[in-house]
């Protein structure tokens, strides 16, 4: 998907040891990243921002929120409280590396270090994805087809399975 779909990388400045990524909604397919600490840093920053250009069109052709709400909430992947164009985001960029993180954690031949990366990244965002979906469907700023999507949000978010902590 990343390879049909992103068709222009534009370096950023390095600023630090793993890769930052941005993305324009008036550029989709386009991602802003500096460089990257290796191969698995860069395939997820690249879905990371993918999820959030392909959201950005999403919205712009069928609205999934209201505009101009002032509501905020804290989601496990910020320190600050999000409006619910945040939340909205975050969650479906994080939906899509809960999915790659399972996906490296169960396939055969993935070097040690990224499986392990992986596992405990897996555990960490599956949960907080998860709650951030109940805040999304909770929500009364969501149009009919914002809570639509955050519903079939929900359901791949459950086809991924608990995170082992999560079971116990």
């Amino acid at each position: 998907e990343v390879g049909g779909t992103v068709g222009a990388l534009v370096p950023l400045r390095p600023q630090g040891p793993r890769s930052v990524g941005a993305t324009l909604s008036v550029a989709p397919g386009a991602v802003l990243m500096t460089p990257s600490a290796g191969p698995y840093d860069m395939a997820e920053t690249l879905v990371h921002e993918l999820h959030h250009s392909k959201l950005s069109t999403l919205h712009e052709l069928v609205p999934l929120y209201r505009p101009g709400r002032a509501a905020l909430y804290r989601v496990g992947w910020r320190t600050d409280a999000r409006p619910v164009a945040g939340v909205f985001q975050g969650a479906y960029a994080h939906l899509a590396l809960a999915d790659l993180w399972r996906r490296a954690r169960d396939a055969p031949g993935v070097p040690g270090t990224w499986s392990a990366r992986a596992v405990q990244q897996f555990d960490h965002v599956h949960d907080q994805v998860g709650e951030a979906l109940t805040m999304l469907l909770e929500s009364d700023e969501l149009t009919n087809e914002g809570r639509e999507f955050a519903r079939q949000m929900r359901q791949r978010h459950a086809s991924l399975g608990a995170s082992p902590r999560a079971r116990g």
